[in-house]
Formats: structure tokens, C-alpha cells, sequence
């Protein structure tokens, strides 16, 4: 049978025979037909795997570039009633109800992660000899059940996806043979906060790495780049005649068996890899030998075969982590590139480099291809681990494996055994290459780097952390930190903005790129340092320029208007008295006993007292016993009445304005009017035609 992930009606049809069949046999308990059923077929049309099988191989159906769970596995149960009935809900939730919303439709990825959740599950079923899941519609059975889960002592959110399978298994029961009902009376989210293990309640982001140690490891990669890409030919050299040095000697003993000359060796003997090795025609150490000696700087190349193979892989690993680190792609997105994934474009006199490859996150199905800027550095290491891989992608193209073929496009490939074709480099190896890495940069944490650490990662488990983050430790490196030191990097040093984020990112929404990049602000601000002598400075001309104005007010004739302005008229007369001179106001503005904020409109005298939550309309701020208008702002108040005129005017071209409409507006306007008249500025009046309407 083939999974439903986008497939034509006639396989649709197909499968819907097999389902019922299959459940036909389940509820017969007919298990001989019931394991004879397929269940995995490749694009070929060949059986991979039957019901009865103890793994069910799914690599046809992923991504192996991305993907690195290929296979389900129900070797853990021995009690035949429970193992056919999770093999059953495998079998439907692969072809026949695969989610909640879409029916059938389901992806490959969430079949094994559901499967491995309800694994759990029957573990603990088979544990108290159940027979079928349905124990669990039971209360007791369940309180029991939610108690085990309890004692595992596992976060909140794994707990809840344990929960979230059974829901499923509930929500289709009307559709399968299992009639499952929990007695839950709260929501999955809640019942997995309050059975998971109460230090692994929040959830926290992945660790942005401190400056230093980030500068530590991304200098130690680019320092094996440089290092090893002039050499990059030599490089795949090597690796190329040991491929063929290889094949040489397995085909001379391939030709013996063959040929009946060897009759007591088969390609399944234990003695196989050491007769071909004895058919070589050229020791491994002696090809690096004659490599070696020519490389002007000496050391560069390792003449024992095993450390050049962890050389290999190690520079491999540089490149991948160069190019995450000066891009924020995702893992999947990063073992997309390929060969030609540099991109150079050339903008208005500037150079824009970027990397190109697949973005699959939101199109599941279909991946979309998309661009991410980046560095030049990004270009050497696509071209160094292209050439270091261009021998293994040759071998994976010329396969009859439809598999092979697929991934000869990658760029992050190893053949750690001669005799097998290359395969993508992930997983626990790649980890051991990363912790080499750390090692060898010196990148251990100290006190300023775990104050750092804190402050750039404010989304903190602290049970987790103080685990994982240790002073005097190497620094606990993973792909998806440098896609979240390139967010907060960034907004750190004031390099990409929230939105930039998002594009860069190819995020939904807005907020989960200021998720990314949280921590930045908050470094930014503190290593902001104080000038002390430019806030003196700025300090002193707030104060001369608030003492001129009010000096200009009190020893001049120029017009004022407002409350407050003309009590400042009305004391000019006494001058000598009050404001006698410039010293003398500037003595009371340094005192703080006098003070003017500047409006949009007007003048303030009330200060910052005043919260001025009105203070983009000048109607609620014009009877203020504060205020203080000047031939300059006067003429703030004539724009406004332009402005509120031509509103009024576009507004009732298309519609009748209503009668707290107009007043809101003609307020404003007599206000502006009753300014102009002061200050003689000439004006057009507004003459509002009131409309009285009958009801």
C-alpha cells in the first residue's frame, strides 16, 4: 500500500480494499492474513514490508536529505493481541484516517512520531497484561494510567503528546474497530502540565551562544575553510583513488568468486573486506603519502587513512556550520543546498550574496524554493564541500537506486565504508564533530560568558540549563543555535530589524520573529555606555533656551495668547520685580520652579506635571490656565483650520456628516478662529450649513 500523502484516485481504491480487508481479519482475529498483508511499496511497485513485519521501512516516502526517523518500529511487543491492534491503528492512521481535520491525508513524519507516543503507551499496557487499550475508558484504569505517567517525571509537552495520540485514537473510533473514550475532564494541555515533572513545566527557546565563545567557534571553522580550500582539489583526489584503489581490488575478488576460483569465499564472509583489502593495488597510508608530499604546508593532510576520513567529515562539518551561522537557515533548509546554491547579484553598485535552497516548514508537500542572504564566507564553504563530496555524488548518480539518485544532489554526504554507496551526514557522528570542534576552539564557558548566557536568553528552564550550560565545560553546541545567535546578533548590533527577521527567517507572523530575536535588546541596552559630559551639555542648553524664550515673553512686545500668556502680558509690568533679568530667570529654571514644554500648537507652563494625554487636539488644551500661544505656534492653528476645513469638505462629498460629527470638527475651528483674530491672521470663516430634519 502506498501513504496517502498525495495520491490519485485509482490508489485510493486500492487501499480502501486493503483497509477493510485488514480490519475484516483484525476483528476475526485471523492474524496469518492480517501479516500477509503489504503495507510499504516502493515507486517501483516492489512489497517492502508486510503487516506482520516488525518494522515498517518508510524511506521511500521522506526526504532522506531532511529526514532522519525512517522506520516504524513495534518490536517492543510481545503480547500478540496488543502488538496487532497498535500495528492496526499504524495501519489506519497511515491510510484511512490520518488526522483529525483531513481525514486520510496525513505526513510521513507525523505517523512515526505518533507511532513512537502511543509505543509508550503499549509499554505500560502490556506491563499491567491489558489486552487492548480500551482498558483504559475505565476511570480507575485511567487514574492509574495518569499516575505511571507521573512517575516517568517527563516535561509538560511530551506528556501532552502522549495524550494527544490517545485523543486521536479517540476521535476516529467511530471510524476503526478500537472504541476508545478516556475519562478526562480537562484539556490535553492542562492534564500534561499537571502530570509532567513539575522542573519541566516551561518550554525554552534554544540557546543563542555568548559573543565570545561564538567568536571562538565560527573563527576556528573559518579557519579550517581558508586553511583547506586552496588544497580542495587535492583533497577529493585522495578520497577519488582511494574509491578506485577500492573497487580495483574488490572487483579482482568479485572475478574469483565469480569465476569459481574461490569456492570457499562468499560477499557474506566475515573474510570478504580483508581479501579485498589484501587485492589492492596500493597500501591507503601510501596514497596519502604521495599526496601529502606535495602540499607546500606540511601537516595539512594526515598520512593514517582514519584521521584523513575524520578530516573529511570534520571540514564537511565546518562548512555546514559556516553556512548556518552566517544565514539562520534551518537544518532542513541547510541540507538542501547544493552545488550551485552561492548566489551573487549585484544591486546599484552593491554586492548582495545569498544561498539558495528549498523551504519546506509551511509546504510540507511542495517544497517552495527561496533565497537567504548571507556572507561570502558561505560561498567557500559550498565550493569546498562541493568538491569534497563530488566523487560520492558521481556514485550515488550512477546507481540503479531511485534513493541514491535522489541524494546526489546534497553537498553533505560521507562513505565511511568503502563498500557502500555514501550517505547523508547527520545524526550522533555529526554531533561527535561538533563537540571536536568546541574543544578545539577553546570554547569554554566562564562566568562572563554564563552572565551573558542569561541575559541573551531570557526564555530560560533553569532546571534544563544549569544542566547543560556548566562553567569550565566546553560550550553544548547544536545547528539550531546559530540560527538563534543570528537573530539576536543581529538586533543586537542594530544589523536586521524585526522584519528583516521575518523575511531573512521565512517566518508567518511578526512575533515569532521578535521571539527570535529576544535577548538582543535587552544586550544592546546594557553595554550602551552613559556619556555623563554630553547629557551635562544637553542639560544646559534645555535650561538657556527655556530662559531666553521666557526672557523674549516678559522684556518684549510680542503678542501672546491663552490664559497663560496673557498673565505674562499683563506681568511685564513688573519686570524689575519678578523677572528682573536673564540670571534671574535662568536661577528659577535651573531651580525647577519654572518650566515649558513645547506642544504641537502651543506653549506649556504646567511643564512635565502635565501628562498632555490630549495634546494632538488643540480644542482640549485651549482653555488650559497653562497655555501660551506666540506669533509662531499662531500659525500652527491656521494650518489646522486649513486642514479641518478640507477634511470636512472630502468627507461630505461622500457622505452627510452627522451632528457630533460637525460639532467635533467646528470646536476646533472657532478655536483656530479666536487665535487668528488675535494674532490678525486673515482667514476664509466656516460656515457650516445646519440642516434641521423633521422625525
Amino acid at each position: 500500500m502506498r501513504p496517502l500523502l498525495a495520491t490519485p484516485e485509482e490508489i485510493i481504491k486500492e487501499n480502501t480494499v486493503l483497509v477493510e480487508r485488514a480490519i475484516q481479519y483484525y476483528e476475526s482475529k485471523d492474524w496469518d492474513n492480517l501479516n500477509k498483508i503489504p503495507v510499504m511499496i516502493d515507486q517501483n511497485g516492489h512489497v517492502l514490508n508486510h503487516f506482520g513485519d516488525q518494522t515498517w521501512d518508510v524511506t521511500h516516502y521522506v526526504d532522506v536529505k531532511i529526514v532522519s526517523k525512517k522506520r516504524a518500529s513495534f518490536a517492543h511487543l510481545t503480547t500478540t493481541p496488543l502488538l496487532q491492534e497498535q500495528k492496526l491503528l499504524a495501519f489506519l492512521g497511515l491510510f484511512a484516517v490520518g488526522t483529525l481535520r483531513q481525514g486520510a491525508m496525513i505526513k510521513t513524519t507525523t505517523f512515526l512520531e505518533r507511532n513512537l507516543n502511543l509505543t509508550q503507551v503499549y509499554k505500560y499496557l502490556e506491563s499491567i497484561k491489558a489486552e487492548s487499550i480500551c482498558i483504559l475508558n475505565h476511570p480507575i484504569q485511567f487514574a492509574r494510567f495518569c499516575e505511571y505517567l507521573k512517575s516517568l517525571k517527563m516535561s509538560c509537552s511530551y506528556t501532552a503528546k502522549l495524550i494527544f495520540a490517545l485523543n486521536w485514537v479517540e476521535a476516529v473510533k467511530n471510524e476503526i474497530p478500537i472504541k476508545l473514550l478516556l475519562p478526562r475532564t480537562t484539556s490535553i494541555a492542562e492534564l500534561g502540565r499537571q502530570l509532567g515533572c513539575p522542573t519541566k513545566l516551561e518550554s525554552e527557546q534554544f540557546y543563542a551562544i555568548p559573543s565570545r565563545l561564538m567568536q571562538l567557534i565560527y573563527s576556528k571553522a573559518i579557519e579550517y575553510i581558508d586553511n583547506y580550500y586552496p588544497i580542495r582539489q587535492t583533497l577529493l583526489d585522495i578520497h577519488t583513488e582511494q574509491q578506485e584503489n577500492y573497487e580495483i581490488g574488490k572487483a579482482v575478488v568479485d572475478r574469483k568468486i565469480k569465476t569459481g576460483q574461490w569456492n570457499w569465499l562468499t560477499p557474506d564472509s566475515p573474510h570478504y573486506k580483508v581479501e579485498i583489502s589484501k587485492a589492492k593495488p596500493q597500501r591507503p597510508t601510501d596514497i596519502l603519502q604521495s599526496y601529502a608530499s606535495n602540499i607546500e604546508e606540511k601537516g595539512l593532510i594526515p598520512l593514517k587513512i582514519k584521521e584523513f576520513e575524520w578530516l573529511y567529515s570534520h571540514l564537511l562539518m565546518c562548512c555546514f556550520l559556516v553556512c548556518g551561522a552566517f544565514s539562520g537557515m534551518r537544518r532542513s533548509e541547510l541540507y538542501g543546498l547544493h552545488s550551485d546554491s552561492f548566489k551573487t547579484l549585484k544591486l546599484k553598485e552593491q554586492t548582495f550574496y545569498s544561498l539558495q535552497s528549498k523551504h519546506s516548514k509551511m509546504t510540507p508537500a511542495v517544497p517552495e524554493k527561496a533565497e537567504w542572504l548571507t556572507s561570502p564566507i558561505a560561498g567557500k564553504a559550498i565550493e569546498l564541500a562541493s568538491d569534497l563530496t563530488q566523487n560520492m555524488r558521481i556514485q550515488l548518480m550512477l546507481s540503479n537506486d531511485r534513493l541514491d539518485n535522489e541524494r546526489a544532489s546534497s553537498i553533505w554526504l560521507v562513505q565511511k565504508i568503502r563498500g557502500k554507496t555514501p550517505n547523508i551526514f547527520t545524526g550522533p557522528p555529526f554531533v561527535t564533530h561538533y563537540k571536536r570542534l568546541v574543544e578545539e576552539a577553546g570554547a569554554i564557558v566562564n562566568e562572563q560568558d554564563y552572565e551573558e548566557f542569561k541575559l541573551l536568553n531570557p526564555n530560560l528552564n533553569i532546571y534544563a540549563y544549569t544542566q547543560k550550560i556548566i562553567i569550565g565545560k566546553p560550550w553544548a553546541l547544536t545547528t539550531h543555535q546559530l540560527r538563534r545567535t543570528f537573530a539576536v546578533f543581529g538586533k543586537r548590533h542594530n544589523l536586521l530589524s524585526d522584519v528583516a527577521i521575518k523575511q531573512q527567517y521565512k517566518h508567518l507572523y511578526l512575533p515569532m520573529a521578535q521571539w527570535y530575536s529576544e535577548g538582543g535588546v535587552a544586550a544592546k541596552i546594557k553595554h550602551v555606555k552613559v556619556d555623563s559630559e554630553l547629557n551635562n551639555l544637553l542639560r544646559e542648553v534645555d535650561r538657556e533656551v527655556t530662559t531666553q524664550l521666557l526672557f523674549q515673553w516678559y522684556n518684549s512686545d510680542d503678542k501672546l495668547f491663552g490664559k497663560k500668556g496673557l498673565d505674562v502680558v499683563k506681568d511685564r509690568q513688573n519686570t524689575a520685580v519678578k523677572y528682573s533679568s536673564w540670571d534671574a530667570l535662568y536661577a528659577q529654571v535651573s531651580a525647577g520652579r519654572v518650566s515649558i514644554a513645547g506642544t504641537l500648537h502651543s506653549y506649556c507652563m504646567a511643564g512635565y506635571e502635565c501628562r498632555m494625554e490630549k495634546v494632538v487636539s488643540p480644542t482640549n488644551c485651549f482653555n488650559c490656565e497653562n497655555v501660551v500661544i506666540d506669533e509662531a505656534k499662531a500659525q500652527a492653528w491656521q494650518k489646522r483650520h486649513l486642514w479641518i476645513v478640507e477634511t470636512i469638505t472630502e468627507m461630505e462629498e461622500h457622505t452627510k456628516l452627522s451632528q457630533s460629527q460637525l460639532s467635533h470638527f467646528i470646536t476646533q475651528l472657532r478655536a483656530a478662529e479666536k487665535v487668528m483674530d488675535y494674532f490678525e491672521i486673515s482667514y476664509t470663516p466656516y460656515k457650516p450649513e445646519i440642516e434641521i430634519r423633521q422625525i
